[in-house]
């Protein structure tokens, strides 16, 4: 392993670079969302269908002219969305380690992606799956099984939950990246640990007005890709059958596809704007260069020993370099004009 020759060059970048650059690693790593991402998403999106498919597939009889069934589908809509957003940074978790690993490696393996986020499940399930509001959000859902459209609970609570989730993520955005990349633990005894909260505070304060502001360009960028996968996936139907209905089939499987589609990708731009934004404050590259000069002249635990642990770039803890790295190929070119 050489820290000076990873996979995707190490540089500034900005917001449009990080977009194309996240459709060239999807384009070189394919396994990140058809496996791993898939494997995470799964458990979530059948949850997700025993909370809220009683609602479609009891209103799809009554059709769009009943001013109630339209009422219950657009309740569906709302809720289903509302879980797969919040579900997503727990949903890539795999995605998350992977590519965090491809960043140094040429190709991870699924057994140590895997390994890893089973050793920190609950850690990760708190944090991304409850005090994130995932698990909260179903809680309500579970409430609400088989009961009618309610303007304060199918309304206000939905709305309520975004905007609080909105807040969050948009100045906490690199939550899954501290806890699965650079394994900084929820507490600590010692006042010298770097624990979750500190490291946040660390990473994301000196850039709020900067997360959160391409926090909203993202989210604007992600909602017109949702639009064009669920309108080429209608388009197709409509070829294909003659069909253009928001039927059973449309509800229960084009729609949340389509969403979890978009899901995938947002995790993939989240981490690119992850190691831009530790370039930006921590001169991350200049750190690798350094580290790496430090392995070849003195050994690997001497350029360990550059930095303090709870800082150490992705997929470094406990590795040997191996005797003879080969040189790792770049995704882009380390040039002016290169994503």
């Amino acid at each position: 392993m050489q820290l000076d020759r990873t996979h995707v060059v190490v540089r500034r970048r900005t917001l449009s670079e990080i977009g194309d650059l996240s459709l060239v690693m999807l384009r070189r790593y394919p396994s990140a969302i058809g496996v791993g991402f898939f494997v995470g998403a799964v458990p979530w999106a059948l949850l997700n269908a025993l909370l809220l498919y009683w609602i479609p597939i009891t209103e799809s009889d009554y059709g769009a002219d009943d001013p109630d069934a339209v009422a219950e589908i657009w309740r569906y809509v709302c809720w289903i969305s509302l879980l797969v957003v919040l579900q997503t940074p727990a949903a890539g978790v795999a995605t998350t380690i992977y590519l965090g690993q491809a960043v140094f490696e040429s190709r991870p393996t699924w057994t140590s992606v895997f390994s890893d986020a089973k050793q920190y499940f609950w850690r990760w399930l708190w944090v991304l799956g409850v005090a994130r509001w995932a698990i909260p959000a179903m809680a309500i859902c579970l409430f609400r099984l088989g009961q009618p459209a309610d303007w304060f609970w199918d309304g206000m609570i939905p709305i309520c939950i975004l905007v609080a989730a909105t807040l969050v993520r948009s100045n906490r955005p690199f939550m899954p990246e501290i806890l699965l990349l650079e394994q900084c633990p929820l507490r600590s005894r010692s006042v010298t640990d770097i624990t979750l909260s500190r490291r946040s505070k660390a990473l994301h304060q000196p850039m709020a007005s900067d997360l959160g502001g391409r926090f909203l360009a993202s989210s604007f960028i992600l909602f017109w890709i949702f639009m064009s996968v669920l309108c080429s996936m209608l388009f197709v139907r409509v070829i294909a059958t003659g069909n253009p209905d928001w039927d059973l089939f449309f509800l229960t499987v084009m729609f949340p596809a389509s969403l979890w589609l978009v899901a995938g990708v947002s995790v993939v731009m989240r981490l690119l704007n992850y190691l831009d934004t530790r370039i930006r404050l921590e001169g991350w590259e200049v750190e690798l260069a350094i580290r790496a000069e430090a392995m070849r002249q003195f050994g690997e635990e001497a350029g360990l020993a550059v930095r303090p642990q709870h800082k150490q770039p992705v997929n470094t803890r406990g590795k040997v370099a191996p005797a003879n790295p080969a040189p790792a190929e770049p995704l882009v070119q380390n040039s002016p004009g290169a994503s």
